[in-house]
C-alpha cells in the first residue's frame, strides 16, 4: 500500500473518531454557527497535512485540539474582531456544569427534566460571555474531559494559571448564578 494511501486511511480513523469532538469544541469556542464546519474541515485538512510532524509520545487528542484551539483563534481574529471586545466586558465569568448525572431517581418527571434544561441552557449562555481564555480553559476540562495538565500545554500556560482560571470561574459562575452547588 502506498504512503498516501495509508495516510488517507488514517485521516478517514481520525475524522470517524474525533470529528464530534472537534466541531463541538470549535462551535462552543467561536459561536461560529454555520461556519462552525469549514473551521472544522481546516482542522482536519491542517492535521492531514501536519500527521508526519505528530510525535506519538504526546497525548493525539490533545494535539488535534492544540490545532482546532489555534485554527479557531485564526477564524475569530480574521472574521469577528468585535467578539474580543464583547469578551472583554468585567463580572461576566461563569462555568458550565451538566447536571444530567445528578438524578438519583430513575423515573425523572417531566417538570425535572424541564427544570434542568432551563439551567443547562442558563449556564450556555453564562459560559459564551465568558472572555476566550476562560471559556477555553472551562470547555477543554468539562466537555473535552482534558487534564489540568493537558489543557496547560494545550493553551501554552502555566498548570497553576489553568488551575486558577478555572477555580475562579467556577467561583464566578455560582456567585452569578444562585442555584449552582
Amino acid at each position: 500500500m502506498a504512503e498516501s494511501e495509508e495516510k488517507e486511511l488514517i485521516i478517514e480513523d481520525i475524522v470517524r473518531d474525533y470529528l464530534g469532538l472537534v466541531y463541538s469544541f470549535i462551535f462552543r469556542l467561536t459561536g461560529a454557527g454555520e461556519e462552525t464546519s469549514d473551521i472544522t474541515q481546516e482542522v482536519f485538512v491542517k492535521a492531514w497535512k501536519n500527521l508526519d510532524k505528530y510525535n506519538p509520545k504526546q497525548n493525539f487528542k490533545t494535539w488535534l485540539l492544540a490545532i482546532a484551539r489555534n485554527t479557531a483563534i485564526d477564524w475569530l481574529r480574521k472574521k469577528r474582531p468585535i467578539v474580543f471586545s464583547k469578551l472583554d466586558r468585567e463580572g461576566e465569568e461563569g462555568e458550565r456544569q451538566d447536571f444530567v448525572d445528578t438524578l438519583v431517581d430513575a423515573e425523572v418527571l417531566q417538570d425535572e427534566l424541564f427544570a434542568q434544561k432551563e439551567l443547562k441552557e442558563e449556564l450556555d449562555k453564562l459560559i459564551d460571555i465568558l472572555p476566550l481564555l476562560k471559556r477555553e480553559v472551562l470547555l477543554l476540562r468539562l466537555e473535552d474531559e482534558l487534564t489540568f495538565e493537558e489543557i496547560s500545554k494545550l493553551v501554552g500556560r502555566p498548570l497553576n494559571t489553568v488551575k486558577s482560571q478555572y477555580r475562579r470561574a467556577l467561583m464566578q459562575l455560582k456567585s452569578l448564578h444562585p442555584r449552582i452547588q
